[in-house]
C-alpha cells in the first residue's frame, strides 16, 4: 500500500478509492516501540502492515522548553521503586532556586504518571521565568534516516506543541486552569516567552520539511471542560487569547515555508469554538470523535467545516475498549456516512491501547473498525 501518496492525495481533495483506517499513534512498522515489544499486540500489527493507512510522528529535539541544552544543565536520577517501575527525576538549577519533575515509568504501559510536575506553586513559574534562553535548531538525521527507510508505506507526521500545549505540560492536570485565574499575570508570561520561542522553532520547521502533515497539539487543556465554566464565564475570551492569537501567528508561520499540512489536535471540540480555530487555515482536525451516548459529532463538525477540511475521527477509545463488535462497527459505519460527500475523511479511534496485554476484545474491536471500511467507496 502506497500510504503516502494515498495521503497526499486525500488531502489535494483527490479519489483514492478506498477510505483510509489507521491506529494513528501506532506505528507498526517501529520495531523498537512499545507495541512491538508484547507479543499480544503481534496480530494486531500485522493487520495493520497488510490493512491500514499508517503514519509515524517524528518529535523534533528542541532543547530544554526550546533552549539549547548547552545553556542549561539538566540532572537526572533514575530510581527502580518496584520490580517492573522506575522514578525518574529530573533537576534544574535556577538563579530563583531549583525545580524538579518526577514521573514513574512501567514495562506494562506506554504512559508515563507524573509524581510531581515542574510547577506546583507561584514561585515556581518565577523560576522558570528566570531560565536562560539560547535558541536551538532542531537536528532532523534521525527524520531523514526513517523517512529514507519507510519510503512509501507510512506518512510522516511532525509533532508540535503550541504554547497551551507547552504550558499545560508544566502543572499537574488540571491545575493551568488554577493558576491561570490564581496567577494570570505570570501565566501570561509563560505564554509570552513559549510563543516567541516557537516561533523560532516553527520557523525552522517551515522550511525543513517538505509534503509532511505538522501537528499542532494544546488547545485542550484551555478548552472546556478542562476550562470550567462556572469559572470561566468568558472562556470564548481565554481561549482566543491564549490558543488561537499564538497559534494563528505559527501556522502563518508555517504557511510562509514549504509546502506542508497542517493538522490540529483537539479534545473535546466544541461547535460554538471551532469558527475560531477553522478561520486559522488548518487542513486537518482531529479527533472528532463519536460514542454511543453522543452519536453525531461527526456529522455537526462537518457541517461546520464544510467539505473541504480532512477529518479524522471515529470511535472513542473508551468504546473499543468495552463495546460490542456490532457497536463498533456501527459507531465506525455511522462515522463514514457523517462525512455525507466529502471525501476528506480517515477512520481513526481517539487513543491507541498503551498497557499490556492487549485484550481479546480489545483486539476483536480494533479489527472490526479496521474492515469496517471495506465496502464503502470514497
Amino acid at each position: 500500500m502506497n500510504t503516502r501518496q494515498d495521503i497526499l492525495a486525500l488531502l489535494r481533495g483527490q479519489q483514492i478509492g478506498k477510505i483510509p483506517v489507521s491506529l494513528y499513534k501506532i506505528d507498526p512498522y517501529d520495531e523498537k516501540s512499545f507495541w512491538a515489544g508484547h507479543t499480544s499486540f503481534s496480530r494486531l500489527l500485522d493487520k495493520m502492515r497488510s490493512s491500514c493507512h499508517n503514519f509515524y510522528f517524528y518529535r523534533p529535539a528542541t532543547g530544554f522548553f526550546f533552549s539549547d541544552p548547552a545553556a542549561i544543565e539538566v540532572k537526572e536520577e533514575r530510581k527502580q521503586d518496584t520490580r517492573i517501575s522506575e522514578v525518574v527525576t529530573l533537576t534544574v538549577e535556577t538563579e530563583k532556586g531549583v525545580l524538579t519533575r518526577s514521573a514513574r515509568t512501567t514495562k506494562l504501559s506506554a504512559e508515563q504518571w507524573v509524581l510531581k510536575p515542574w510547577i506546583t506553586s507561584s514561585q515556581d513559574i518565577e523560576k522558570f521565568l528566570s531560565l536562560p534562553y539560547m535558541p536551538y535548531k532542531p537536528d532532523l538525521k534521525n527524520f531523514l534516516e526513517k523517512e529514507s527507510s519507510y519510503g512509501n508505506r507510512a506518512m510522516p507526521v511532525i509533532s508540535l506543541p503550541d504554547p497551551a500545549g507547552v504550558a499545560g505540560f508544566l502543572f499537574a492536570p488540571g491545575d493551568l486552569p488554577k493558576f491561570l485565574l490564581d496567577h494570570e499575570k505570570l501565566v501570561s508570561q509563560l505564554f509570552e516567552i513559549f510563543t516567541e520561542r516557537l516561533e523560532n522553532v516553527y520557523r525552522e520547521i517551515s522550511t525543513l520539511f517538505h509534503n509532511v502533515i505538522i501537528r499542532m497539539r494544546g488547545a485542550e487543556y484551555l478548552t472546556p471542560p478542562n476550562l470550567p465554566i462556572e469559572y470561566f464565564h468568558n472562556y470564548r475570551d481565554v481561549f482566543v487569547s491564549y490558543v488561537i492569537k499564538p497559534d494563528t501567528k505559527l501556522i502563518n508561520i508555517l504557511r510562509s515555508g514549504n509546502l506542508n499540512y497542517v493538522c490540529y489536535h483537539w479534545h473535546d471540540i466544541r461547535e460554538d469554538l471551532l469558527p475560531y480555530v477553522l478561520r486559522m487555515g488548518i487542513d486537518i482536525l482531529e479527533p472528532v470523535i463519536n460514542t454511543v451516548e453522543v452519536p453525531m459529532t461527526l456529522a455537526k463538525v462537518r457541517k461546520i467545516t464544510g467539505p473541504d477540511i480532512t477529518l479524522m475521527g471515529g470511535p472513542a477509545l473508551e468504546e473499543i475498549e468495552f463495546r460490542s463488535a456490532y457497536e463498533i462497527s456501527q459507531i465506525c459505519r455511522d462515522s463514514i456516512v457523517q462525512n455525507g460527500r466529502s471525501t476528506k475523511f480517515i477512520l481513526i479511534p481517539s487513543g491507541v491501547p498503551s498497557s499490556i496485554p492487549l485484550s481479546p476484545q480489545t483486539e476483536e474491536n480494533l479489527f472490526t473498525m479496521i474492515d469496517t471500511v471495506t465496502g464503502f467507496a470514497m
